[in-house]
């Protein structure tokens, strides 16, 4: 990627992230790879990084532990171990199995997950495990690094006869020692070690007494450290073993050395592969402390920042405690394929030049393999050159003003722009004549715009305001100013310029009313009404905000109202056809019992003989008694049957109604053949003439069935669905809506409840598993079942 100016990077902030992912690398090597990082421009190769990013942050806050530690920069070593008759030094074989181990295991550990993690798995094809190395250096070395002593038989064969002689040493200096001592001869010091061998202290005017030979003498001169005669040719034959032992120990070492260097080529390639990992695994690790995403590379040049925090702010305020944490406002901010221009004017101080920033370095993020700290739906497109003029470029040395510079970054970005450029443009057309500098940078703005570059500029002159009104390709924006209390909010508004404020501040400001009426006066009545106008919209503009917001909140809560009634209405649907079917069954059987009855007294006629009147008499006065018990059954199953149909006077225009099938009460208003239309709770309502039941008074009307459940201030009534989704919500709006749900769903006495995070990047299930891991409330937790959701939703059971 082209970046211009030089210190385009500290410009923009890049210099800052790299600063920032640098600590989070564990290598030697992947630090200097960091160190020297810079975005690319090839769409495979940062598609590929980015998903590598993904994967590693899935893995780091999802799986297990990764094996990722221990890489030592062996480079040099490995070097040297091609040099003919080299010993390599001891520390540092250990150094290379740690190595050798750390890559077997990350290859075993990708190789495990391919389907989870397939670009990690395609970076780890080129580990290539070195097992046989692995055990030569395992068997001759010890945990701590030293050379063991069944490295070799003939090292444990001398290391065998070193400890028996030193244990004689031992003996026999203990056993001169306390004779020397009896005779009071020796100083109060014990056995000590001198030029390599032991000796004892003795008091410098007997040190002709004792047979032996002085080796060194104290500061105070009173002492002399000898060794004793018996000892010497024991010291003799210890120092003579210690250097077969050295001997034996460069041998096995010049060996593994030689072994080293036939796997030298290997054991690099592992080590540029497991620092590629480093790498990733370093910028992971940073875009979770951001809490970010990855984006969507754009196709066509669809420039989209949605809920993107500028990285700089985030990465200061983790730097500080939180109570002295700056909130940091989010930027939302849209450029279709077609806009190509985009004018952002506003106060100073309001935020453009962070606007601008944030773009920029979010851009170099996603193109060095970063995620943005931005909603994961953002979309970026690739850039092949950045140029940024912002700040001031001014030299001594080259004897450039800042306009001159500005003039020879204008040379250079129109030397090299073209369609898969950005431009950021800071304070245009400052630091010259306002008329001329605006006409100079609107002209650089229409070339830029020809070559189908994306251009940004924040400026506070009108003609680039009216530029950006007028052309097809630009669109102008603002930064919102706060009227009510003159200060600005920091969100940035598309499709309206803003104004600058100065009037305004400098009325904040206590600036005299004196000075601020001249001044209004030789602005003119044009520009003043102008800028008037531009307030004024604004004002509009966020008035039209606000409404809109009461409108969606009320939208919301009627479409919540509307959800309980549909399922209270299919509730009592339910109920009603279960009435009915129980009726009709409870008639069957009564006609079956009255039919078999009328059956049982024909028999009785006909046996007793028909000619008998009062047997018939008898038997007509049973089946009509029957009959008339079956018909209060029948009267009884009917009435059960019929208690959801509507048995009272058909209302009139005026009268107080209830929907048959809901607990809504209202006024009828107009009925137009076999519709009605009634007024309720402020609303119009629509419905059938059939399905509405006139409540004469209020003992008619249904009672609410209510759910307590506690709030702030009091209590309320309101019903708790059995489940909570949060899904596509950031972490810290997902928790606030987790910790309400559950309070609301513990007071209203449920048992058990659903969270519905998803799956993705798995940052949401962690974040609610540690908010439950805190509740004492909770019982237990899991994962749903599979046909519930799987690792997508987590059952919370409460105690």
């Amino acid at each position: 990627m082209h970046l211009f100016p030089e210190h385009l990077s500290d410009k923009i902030g890049f210099e800052t992230v790299r600063t920032a992912v640098l600590k989070k690398s564990r290598s030697v090597m992947g630090r200097e790879r960091l160190a020297t990082m810079m975005p690319f421009s090839d769409r495979s190769v940062i598609q590929r990084r980015l998903e590598q990013t993904r994967e590693m942050m899935d893995l780091l806050q999802n799986d297990t532990a990764f094996p990722l530690n221990n890489l030592h920069d062996i480079r040099e070593p490995l070097k040297q171990s091609r040099a003919g008759n080299r010993v390599l030094p001891l520390p540092v074989f250990t150094e290379i199995l740690e190595v050798c181990v750390t890559a077997r295991r990350i290859k075993s550990y990708l190789g495990d997950r391919e389907k989870h993690y397939p670009e990690l798995k395609e970076i780890s094809i080129g580990l290539i495990p070195l097992e046989e190395l692995e055990k030569i250096l395992q068997d001759k070395f010890t945990n701590s690094g030293e050379l063991r002593s069944d490295a070799s038989h003939q090292l444990k064969s001398i290391r065998k006869r070193l400890n028996n002689k030193r244990n004689d040493l031992r003996s026999t200096i203990n056993r001169v020692m306390s004779r020397v001592a009896k005779q009071g001869r020796a100083s109060d010091e014990g056995p000590t070690i001198r030029n390599g061998r032991m000796v004892i202290p003795v008091l410098a005017e007997y040190k002709r007494k004792v047979q032996g030979f002085v080796h060194d003498v104290s500061s105070s001169g009173q002492t002399v450290y000898l060794e004793p005669v018996e000892a010497l040719n024991i010291n003799n034959e210890i120092r003579q073993l210690e250097s077969e032992e050295q001997r034996e120990i460069e041998r096995i070492l010049r060996e593994l050395t030689a072994e080293i260097g036939r796997n030298r080529d290997t054991i690099r390639q592992n080590l540029e592969v497991l620092t590629t990992i480093d790498v990733v695994a370093a910028k992971a690790q940073l875009s979770i402390d951001l809490d970010a995403f990855v984006p969507v590379l754009s196709e066509r040049s669809h420039l989209y920042l949605r809920e993107a925090y500028n990285p700089l702010l985030l990465l200061k305020n983790q730097t500080l405690p939180e109570n002295k944490q700056e909130q940091v406002v989010p930027l939302d901010m849209e450029l279709t394929a077609e806009e190509r221009c985009l004018v952002i004017t506003g106060p100073n101080a309001g935020g453009k030049s962070v606007a601008l920033k944030t773009l920029g370095l979010c851009a170099m993020m996603v193109q060095s393999g970063f995620a943005i700290p931005a909603r994961d739906s953002s979309e970026l497109p690739v850039f092949s050159s950045i140029f940024v003029d912002m700040g001031d470029d001014q030299s001594i040395e080259n004897d450039l003003s800042t306009f001159s510079s500005r003039l020879e970054w204008m040379k250079h970005t129109i030397a090299r722009a073209d369609r898969h450029s950005l431009a950021l443009i800071d304070e245009a057309a400052a630091g010259t004549d306002p008329e001329e500098g605006g006409a100079l940078f609107q002209a650089l703005i229409e070339l830029l715009i020809e070559r189908r570059a994306k251009v940004l500029v924040t400026t506070h002159h009108g003609s680039l305001k009216v530029f950006a009104h007028d052309h097809p390709s630009a669109v102008n924006g603002s930064m919102e100013f706060d009227q009510a209390t003159l200060s600005p909010t920091y969100r940035f508004k598309k499709g309206v310029p803003g104004s600058s404020y100065a009037f305004e501040i400098a009325k904040r400001m206590k600036l005299q009313e004196k000075l601020l009426k001249q001044a209004r006066r030789l602005l003119g009545e044009g520009k003043k009404d102008m800028e008037t106008l531009i307030a004024e919209l604004e004002a509009k503009t966020q008035e039209a905000d606000q409404l809109k917001k009461k409108y969606d909140q009320l939208k919301s809560r009627t479409q919540k109202a509307r959800h309980r009634y549909e399922e209270k209405r299919s509730a009592i649907e339910k109920e009603e056809k279960s009435i009915r079917e129980k009726a009709l069954k409870e008639a069957k059987s009564i006609m079956d019992s009255a039919n078999q009855k009328i059956e049982q007294a024909v028999e009785r006629i006909v046996k007793e003989g028909q000619k008998d009147e009062e047997v018939i008499r008898k038997a007509r006065q049973d089946v009509e008694e029957f009959r008339s018990e079956v018909d209060a059954d029948l009267e009884a199953v009917e009435n059960e049957a019929s208690a959801f149909e509507d048995v009272s006077e058909k209302p009139k225009v005026g009268d107080r109604v209830r929907l048959e099938d809901a607990q809504t009460t209202g006024e009828l208003k107009e009925i137009n053949g076999s519709t009605a239309v009634i007024s309720a709770g402020g609303l119009r309502i629509k419905t059938k003439f059939s399905k509405l039941v006139k409540v004469e008074d209020a003992s008619q009307q249904k009672p609410k069935q209510r759910i307590k459940v506690n709030i702030e201030g009091g209590s309320r009534y309101k019903v708790v669905p059995p489940q909570l989704e949060i899904r596509g919500m950031r972490g810290r709006e997902a928790m606030k809506e987790v910790q309400h749900y559950l309070d609301d769903a513990i007071a209203a006495g449920r048992q058990k409840v659903n969270i519905i995070h998803g799956k993705g990047e798995g940052i949401l299930k962690k974040l609610v598993h540690e908010y439950l891991d805190k509740r004492k409330e909770v019982k237990k937790y899991h994962m749903a079942p599979i046909e519930q959701g799987g690792a997508g939703c987590t059952v919370v059971i409460f105690r």
